[in-house]
C-alpha cells in the first residue's frame, strides 16, 4: 500500500508520497478544445475525469482564466472540480495503477461536520479510481503540520508529543489553530480570511505602483520570490507589502490565546506551518519563543534568518508530509 499525504487547499494543492512531492494553485477550468500546439511545446494537458476533461493548476491559469472555477464553501467536495485537482495530485507522487492509502485534511471548522467529512472521502475516492486498492482517512489539516513535526526525523518521536502543543498552520483561505495534548487533537478554531486577503492588499499596492494587475496567485508569487519583473526589469515589492502580510496576525495571535492554555505560556511547543509561515514566523516567533516550524532550526536566529530557515523548510507542504508520515506508519503496525 503506497501512502500519501493529499491536501487540497482553498489556494494550492499539496501531495506527498515518499520522495516526490507536487503543489500547485487550486483552480480548474473545463478544458476547451486546443487549437494549436507550438513547435516547442505541446498544449495544455488536461486531466480526463468521467468524460470530461480539466485545465488545472497552472494550466488553468494560463489556458482558461476566463473560465475558472473556485469552490470555497463545502460543496467543494461535491464538485468535479475537486475531484480533477486531487486526481491530478495523485497521479504527480503516486505509482500508477498500484495500491494506494491517502491521508487527507479539511478546515477545522468544517470537522465535525460529517455530512463534509464524508464527501471530501468520498472525493478522493473518486480521484483514486484508477487506482487498484484505495484507503482513505480526514483529518484536521492542522494535524498534518503537528504530524510533520513528531515524525520531523523520520519516525515518530513519542517525547515531542507530550504535554500541550499548539499548532498555527496559516493557510491561503483561512489559518487553522489548534491544540493538541499527549498526542491528541483537543481543539481547533479557523481565522477566515488567511493570506488572500493579505494578497489582495499587496495586489493593490502593487497596482497603485506599478500599473500592472496581478492574480492572487501572481501576487503570491511575487511575495515568495521577493520582487517582481516589470518589462524584464526586476522590481522590490511596494512600501507597504510587509505591513499587508501581517495584517492577520493579530487575529491568529487572539485566537490562540484563547484556545491555548494560559494563553500560549501553557504550551510546551507551538508548532508553525502553511504557505503563510514564511511571512507570519519572525512576528510569531518574538510572540512565543518556544515556535518551531517542521524541518528548520531557528535558535537563536535574526529575523531575516528565521524567514530564509523557514522558506528552506518548505512549511507549505508541512500538513502533506505530515499525513503521509503517518499513513506510512500505519501500514507497519
Amino acid at each position: 500500500m503506497y501512502p500519501v499525504g493529499l491536501i487540497v487547499g482553498h489556494g494550492y494543492v499539496k501531495a506527498v508520497a515518499g520522495g516526490r512531492s507536487a503543489i500547485f494553485p487550486a483552480v480548474a477550468a473545463p478544458a476547451g478544445a486546443a487549437d494549436y500546439e507550438s513547435a516547442v511545446a505541446t498544449g495544455a494537458r488536461a486531466v480526463r475525469l468521467n468524460g470530461s476533461a480539466w485545465l488545472v493548476g497552472q494550466e488553468a491559469l494560463a489556458f482558461a482564466p476566463q473560465r475558472l472555477v473556485s469552490i470555497l464553501d463545502r460543496s467543494r467536495y461535491q464538485s468535479p472540480s475537486f475531484v480533477a485537482l486531487a486526481r491530478h495530485a495523485l497521479a504527480q507522487v503516486a505509482p500508477p495503477g498500484g495500491p494506494m492509502a491517502v491521508m487527507t485534511g479539511m478546515p477545522a471548522a468544517w470537522f465535525a461536520d460529517g455530512a463534509a467529512r464524508a464527501a471530501l472521502e468520498g472525493a478522493v475516492r473518486a480521484a483514486g479510481s484508477d487506482w487498484d486498492v484505495f484507503n482513505v482517512s480526514v483529518a484536521p489539516e492542522a494535524a498534518g503540520v503537528f504530524y510533520a513535526a513528531v515524525f520531523a526525523g523520520g519516525a515518530l518521536d513519542l517525547t515531542s508529543t507530550r504535554g500541550a502543543v499548539g499548532v498555527i498552520d496559516a493557510g491561503y483561505r483561512d489559518v487553522n489553530v489548534a491544540l493538541f495534548h499527549d498526542g491528541r487533537y483537543v481543539s481547533g478554531e479557523s481565522v477566515p480570511g488567511g493570506m488572500a486577503d493579505a494578497l489582495r492588499e499587496v495586489r493593490r499596492l502593487i497596482s497603485r505602483q506599478y500599473g500592472l494587475e496581478l492574480a492572487l496567485h501572481e501576487v503570491d508569487a511575487a511575495v515568495r520570490a521577493g520582487g517582481l519583473d516589470l518589462a524584464g526589469v526586476s522590481r522590490p515589492l511596494p512600501e507597504g507589502t510587509e505591513a499587508a502580510l501581517l495584517r492577520s496576525l493579530d487575529t491568529v495571535v487572539a485566537t490562540g490565546r484563547s484556545l491555548w492554555p494560559n494563553g500560549g505560556r501553557g504550551l510546551r511547543a507551538l508548532v508553525l506551518g502553511g504557505g503563510g509561515a514564511v511571512a507570519l514566523g519572525p512576528a510569531l516567533h518574538a510572540a512565543f519563543p518556544q515556535l518551531s516550524v517542521p524541518g528548520a532550526d531557528l535558535r537563536g536566529l535574526a529575523p531575516e534568518q528565521l524567514r530564509a530557515m523557514i522558506a528552506a523548510a518548505q512549511p507549505q507542504l508541512a500538513g502533506a508530509r505530515g499525513f503521509a508520515a503517518v499513513a506510512a506508519a500505519r501500514q507497519q503496525r
